[in-house]
This record gives C-alpha cells, structure tokens and sequence, in this order.
C-alpha cells in the first residue's frame, strides 16, 4: 500500500494529545516509537497512519476527530508543499502542484483536478479498495485541509458549491456546515469539492518564483526517495506470515486483519493474478524450508508452526513442493557434499 510522511501522524498526535490523550498510550497502539516522528521528511507506513486515525478518534471519544484535527493544521506541518501552493501565482496553479506532488503526503491516494464545464472537482482518488468508513476521519480532513489552504492562499471566503464523501453520514451534521458552508452529501461515489471554475484564477496573496522553485526541487527529490508502494499480494503474504501463528488461517480473519471484506480482498488479489491460497502455499513452503534448515525444531513443531492441523497434511505437502520427504530433505541438507 506505500508509505505516507511522517507529518500525518504529527498532525493526528497534536490533536489526539489536546483531547487527553497520553500520547505514550497512543504510539504504543500504533505501533511507533517517539524518535521515528522526529524527521520532517520521514515516513510511515500508510497502515499505520490509517490506524493512528482510527485509534486517535476511538481514544479521543471525539466523533467529529478529523474535522476537529483541522484546529492543529499549521503551514510548518505542510513543508514544502505548503510553500509551492502559496507561492504559485494563482489558486489554480497551487492545486495543480498539489495535485502533483501529492503522493508526497500519501502514496494510498491521488489527487485530481477535474474541470467541468463552470465548474472544477477536486477530487481524491483512493488507490486501494479500503471499506469508506474506514477513512472518513482522514477524508474530511483533507477536505477541509483543502478548503482551508485555499482560502489562506488567495485571502479569498471561499465556499464549495458542493461537497461529497463516500462513506455514510455521522449523526451530527452542524460541524461539517461550518467548515464547509454547506452540508455534505454522503454515501457518494467520490469524496471532492465542487466549485465554480474561476476559483482557479484567483491570483495568490504571496506569489513568489523563486520559493516555489526551491519547493519543487526538494518535492521532487524525496518523490524520488520514496520506495515503490508494495503490491497487495506482498501485504497479504505478511499478513500470512503472522496468521500462521494462531493456526490455518481463513479467508474471514485474514479479511479481518485487513479491515475490508473478504469479497474486496479476494478481487484485489485477482487484479494481480493471486489467490489466498495459492500465497498461502507459497508462504508455507518457503517457511518449511527456512526451519529445516536453519533450526533444530521437531518436524511435529514445524507442523504446527506453520498452521497445520496434523503432521500427515504437512508431510503431504513438502512432497508436492519438493518430491522429498522434510526428514529426507533435512538429513540431505545437514549431509556435507561429497568430494569429487
């Protein structure tokens, strides 16, 4: 799924902590340790921002968190790409280098510029088939984020003609009003802003050449620093890897683990060509090997650690996978070669 700058994280902490949250509490949930949030340009992985979000909302007991996060956006949190929207020389400019430069904040989504007709969408793609309630505090605050960006921008009280999301409505509508100006449709199949399309030419307050170029130039050298996103079947399998654990995983836990439901992971794997199964296989094979040869478990305890039910269904399968027997096929690697 890739990563996301570590400032997604800063930002969710600043706002989790002012509602009481300890944040030693918070990162031990998550997953992090407090030096890892210290690089401004460093990253994590989009898993673990995702779950912060979830964790800090749940902690928090704030059902609006991520339009309250917004209290906590400030122009240092945004770095270089703050810079490049400022100083383009109109509104229209900055998005479009936002836009660019987006994956720079999170390589799970895109953002896209869509003129139609009067009107102009700025819309936010999700690369990944993620259930929409789970990323409905992080979507309406990057909407918000957006919005409130581009009225610092040009100083102008910009209001959408329309905003929408694609998971379902909370209960209480009266923040969402007040920080867009209108209320938000729900259950839609896209979360974007809608305006009028002479928005984009609005000219910037602070237009400034040179600082932009700077910007650019540093944007465009962490996009290249930044690892390739896995693929999903990559994730799968060290999601497997773990499973293995707790005996023969199923499609329903390993759907669990991965937040989504299992129809969603079984077509994101199709997409590349894989199966649970098949990767499940493939794991287990590759694990067998690694035990018999680098450790001195029981055949019994390998069995069991690689999630089957009995002895004979492991056995079965190393014959399949190797045409050799696990005992045969470590006796054969412990034997030194012979000298010709």
């Amino acid at each position: 799924m890739g990563t996301a700058a570590v400032q997604n994280v800063q930002l969710v902490l600043a706002a989790a902590i002012s509602r009481g949250v300890p944040p030693a509490r918070l990162l031990e949930a998550i997953g992090l340790m407090p030096q890892q949030l210290i690089d401004a340009d460093g990253r994590v992985p989009v898993e673990t921002a995702l779950r912060t979000w979830q964790v800090a909302a749940e902690l928090s007991g704030d059902p609006g968190f991520g339009l309250s996060v917004m209290e906590y956006l400030h122009p240092g949190l945004i770095g270089s790409l703050g810079y490049a929207v400022h100083g383009s020389a109109t509104l229209g400019e900055g998005l479009h280098r936002l836009a660019r430069f987006f994956r720079v904040v999170n390589q799970l989504a895109s953002l896209v510029l869509c003129e139609d007709g009067p009107r102009v969408r700025v819309r936010v793609a999700v690369d990944h088939e993620i259930a929409a309630d789970e990323l409905r505090h992080p979507m309406e605050c990057l909407l918000a984020m957006l919005l409130v960006v581009s009225r610092r921008s040009t100083g102008a009280p910009l209001s959408p003609l329309a905003v929408s999301f694609r998971h379902a409505a909370p209960p209480d509508l009266a923040a969402h009003r007040r920080t867009f100006g209108v209320v938000p449709s729900f259950s839609q199949p896209a979360t974007e802003l809608v305006f009028p399309r002479q928005v984009l030419d609005l000219p910037n307050l602070a237009p400034d050449d040179t600082l932009v170029a700077v910007a650019e130039r540093h944007l465009r050298r962490m996009l290249d620093e930044i690892p390739p996103a896995d693929t999903f079947a990559a994730r799968v399998r060290r999601v497997l890897v773990e499973e293995l654990r707790h005996g023969e995983p199923t499609l329903a836990r390993l759907a669990a683990r991965m937040r989504m439901s299992e129809r969603t992971l079984q077509r994101n794997l199709g997409r590349e060509g894989a199966s649970m199964q098949a990767l499940l296989d493939d794991v287990r094979h590759q694990l067998s090997l690694r035990h018999l040869a680098d450790s001195k478990e029981s055949i019994a305890e390998i069995s069991f650690l690689l999630g089957f039910a009995e002895v004979r269904a492991f056995h079965r399968a190393f014959k399949r996978w190797t045409g050799s027997t696990p005992a045969a096929y470590r006796q054969a690697r412990a034997t030194p070669a012979s000298a010709p």
